[in-house]
């Protein structure tokens, strides 16, 4: 079947179905006053601009890209083994001596630590960091999806080609230190510590309702950890969520590991270990996709990056970005401004079943070579962002020109427009199988723990797509989630209002928080754990 790309739509058609459908989603997120531009080292957005993160989402994302990148968030930023210790000590109170406490984040390279956070900061060398299985890609391998383990890529169905892809890519997320000394400050960093919260969000609610206690300043350090009742992470906060793969088995998914055009970030990881090989060496990757996040709104904002060759980019949501690179021009219609650049539509296969109907065509890549804005350009240069030279393949640079590979696909504020309709971002790696339905926000409304300090509900809802995986769910959260109000229960009996879970602020990680003493429950790494779970984890129903 044809497949209908932006370039070749240079007639005028009237729309169609799918057309409409994928309207919303190409919305110009930057406000016509953004005008981002960096002077003396710090951004402007223009004069009127007093909230870059809601009136100008696309070119803060960008800024948080060259924020990272220039930061080297793959080497000097904590992953979650960093900052969840296997064996986790306490925090040493006000004159105890460390010994089996811990005073504070510790800076050091050490990639699985066994007591107390630590953050690599500017310390020579690479933290040996192991990639894990991703959390939430749905993942199917080739004989799962064909019958066969040696199916060549081109006959795999391309309904199934992101759920492959999902199976074989890993996952790594980096975060920055305003993030790690609040998880540490807070004793977050162990199950007892987050079981606290929960504890101390239902006493508050008893003793003060309605009103809150005096919440402690997230960014500020205390001598003991505060009686927190809600995890609020600081304003500086920010975390990037990194899809890797191995660059061996990127030939066999119809990926050029040593393209030229559009060259990959490349880094040396250890691989996922396994029972034949529990301690694998380390091995070369490709960066496939990223999404980064950052507290800057209260419910945080939300970007995603993919590289520009990865097969189904576009796919379903289209790609959305008003500030970094230009979409391909379109003639203007009598009497109307010309269409805005902002937004590649999926493709569409024309002429199904030889009828007028026009359907997502999946997994194609997406060749609108898109010029890259002299707002970017000036961006990146002012960060010393790839600009060219040589680069050490074993670990990422920052002037290494493949960061130009890289496109945004969207960002994500809110929950609903302001129509009502449920906004979406999903990455075709990292969401692999279940864009159509992915929303950042909501996904990560989710994260939540139970009175034990576990993890609340898992990643996906109980709809299904029409290749049968899991969805996820969007729009705005379920208050349920977390408390249940008085209500009426069995025989007229009044029911008192009722914690459900505590809220993580949007944050999954806190699910790879091990316990301080022997519990059933925990990720595998941990000491103290009977039962170790690895991904599934025992969650609630939806």
């Amino acid at each position: 079947m044809p497949i209908l790309t932006q370039a070749q739509a240079q007639t005028p058609k009237l729309p169609n179905q799918l057309d409409y459908a994928t309207e919303p989603f190409a919305m110009v997120r930057d406000s016509p006053e953004c005008h981002l531009r960096m002077r003396d080292g710090h951004a402007s957005f223009g004069g009127d601009v007093t909230n870059p993160a809601q009136s100008c989402p696309d070119s803060f994302a960008w800024l948080l890209f060259a924020q990272a990148v220039s930061q080297h968030f793959w080497e000097d930023w904590s992953t979650d083994r960093q900052t969840w210790p296997s064996d986790p000590w306490p925090r040493c109170r006000p004159g105890e001596a460390p010994g089996q406490c811990c005073a504070g984040v510790e800076i050091s390279n050490d990639a699985a630590p066994l007591h107390c956070p630590v953050y690599p900061g500017p310390t020579p060398g690479v933290p040996d960091d192991q990639v894990r299985q991703p959390v939430t890609a749905h993942q199917m391998s080739l004989t799962e999806a064909t019958g066969r383990a040696d199916t060549p890529w081109k006959d795999v169905p391309d309904s199934l080609k992101a759920p492959v892809i999902g199976a074989l890519q890993d996952e790594l997320i980096y975060r920055n230190e305003p993030m790690v000394n609040y998880v540490f400050d807070n004793e977050l960093y162990f199950t007892e510590g987050l079981a606290r919260v929960f504890r101390n969000a239902v006493a508050a609610r008893a003793a003060y309702a309605p009103r809150w206690p005096a919440p402690p300043d997230p960014s500020a350090a205390h001598p003991a950890a505060p009686a927190l009742i809600a995890i609020d992470f600081p304003i500086r906060a920010v975390m990037v969520k990194v899809n890797w793969l191995a660059a061996d088995q990127a030939p066999r998914l119809g990926i050029d590991p040593n393209d030229t055009v559009h060259p990959f970030i490349t880094m040396d990881l250890l691989p996922r270990a396994t029972p034949t090989d529990p301690k694998p060496a380390k091995k070369r990757y490709l960066l496939l996709s990223f999404h980064i996040s950052s507290k800057d709104v209260p419910n945080w904002t939300w970007a995603t990056f993919e590289h520009v060759d990865n097969q189904g980019r576009c796919d379903f949501l289209g790609c959305n970005d008003s500030f970094g690179y230009l979409a391909a021009e379109l003639p203007a219609q009598a009497g109307l401004a010309p269409p805005a650049r902002n937004y590649i539509p999926p493709h569409h296969a024309e002429a199904v079943a030889q009828t007028d109907v026009e359907a997502f065509a999946l997994a194609a890549r997406y060749k609108e070579a898109g010029r890259m804005s002299q707002g970017l350009v000036d961006l990146l240069a002012s960060f010393a962002i790839a600009g060219g030279g040589t680069s050490d393949p074993s670990r990422p640079s920052q002037g290494d020109t493949a960061w130009r590979s890289y496109r945004l696909k969207g960002t994500q504020s809110d929950f609903v427009s302001a129509t009502g309709v449920e906004t979406r971002l999903g990455n075709s790696v990292t969401e692999a199988g279940f864009v159509n339905t992915s929303s950042c926000m909501t996904c990560h409304a989710r994260a939540a723990i139970t009175a034990e300090g576990l993890p609340a509900y898992s990643i996906f809802d109980r709809t299904m797509s029409d290749a049968g995986l899991a969805q996820s769910v969007n729009g705005t959260p379920n208050p349920a989630w977390f408390s249940v109000n008085a209500f009426f229960g069995d025989q007229g009996q009044r029911e008192a209002p009722r914690q459900v879970a505590v809220q993580t602020d949007f944050v999954w990680g806190f699910r790879f928080a091990c316990p301080t003493h022997e519990s059933q429950y925990g990720p595998v790494w941990c000491k103290n754990v009977t039962k170790g779970y690895s991904q599934a984890v025992p969650a609630r129903p939806n």
